[in-house]
């Protein structure tokens, strides 16, 4: 059974590396979960959930056992990591060890893949409008440099789908965490949001430089045969995976 998923192009260059991010179609879950939902609190069934990451897991050659886990609670929590498990109250995840493959699941926010191939570091977060207005990115850049001497002019970054402007309506409190020019007006006391441009900012503020930055543009709201959407389809909403680690070779 062949199961779709993505790797940017910016890492397929780099032996080492493994990175990939999965979408909704190729496994076993029911509507309205349909079909490779691989989120275990997402409220769809366990056993589906299960068989459908135990063929992504298969697909993409990484075994279960050396994956590390964040329990997301939209912070801007970053952990530095040197065993696979669960890790509680966290967003983002950072490693040098080699085989430790560190992941995050996503339904709409955004995920970030950092590589710093100089010292063979990597990172991902978990990228709401919450972590984004507290500068989870950038967090978990300056924490790359404090534990590996990372140097961002050498990172390799990534920003997978999520939802984009045009579709992401939020109320002015929310507004008020934003500089302006990442709002439109959108009536009385909302404005839509572009999270991910606030993203590729704070990548290039923490020094990381415009070129080694790739985006996926795509919508989640918008593609609803390809992404879930927890803006779309609320608590029945199924849950993608990004993972990225440093393989031993």
């Amino acid at each position: 059974m062949h199961v779709p998923y993505l790797t940017f192009p910016h890492f397929k260059k780099y032996i080492s590396l493994s990175q990939v991010y999965s979408n909704r179609m190729g496994g076993f879950s029911k509507p309205p979960y349909d079909s490779m939902n691989l989120g275990l609190h997402s409220g769809d069934n366990i056993k589906d959930v299960q068989a459908n990451r135990d063929i992504f897991f298969k697909q993409i050659q990484i075994p279960p056992e050396r994956m590390v886990f964040p329990a997301q609670i939209h912070s801007a929590n970053v952990f530095h990591v040197t065993s696979p498990g669960i890790v509680p109250d966290c967003d983002a995840l950072i490693t040098s060890e080699k085989e430790l493959y560190l992941t995050i699941q996503t339904a709409d926010c955004f995920p970030v893949f950092l590589y710093e191939p100089q010292v063979e570091a990597v990172g991902i977060v978990h990228s709401g409008w919450r972590g984004t207005s507290k500068n989870i990115v950038g967090r978990t850049i300056n924490l790359m440099v404090e534990k590996f001497e990372c140097t961002p002019v050498n990172t390799v970054a990534a920003i997978g789908a999520g939802v984009q402007q045009a579709c992401y309506q939020v109320d002015d409190t929310t507004a008020t965490k934003f500089d302006s020019k990442y709002l439109l007006d959108d009536g009385p006391g909302h404005f839509k949001l572009d999270v991910q441009a606030r993203i590729v900012d704070q990548l290039q503020e923490s020094g990381v430089l415009v070129e080694n930055v790739e985006i996926d543009p795509t919508c989640t709201h918008c593609a609803t045969d390809l992404y879930y959407s927890y803006r779309r389809d609320g608590k029945s909403s199924g849950r993608m995976m990004g993972i990225i680690g440093i393989k031993n070779i």
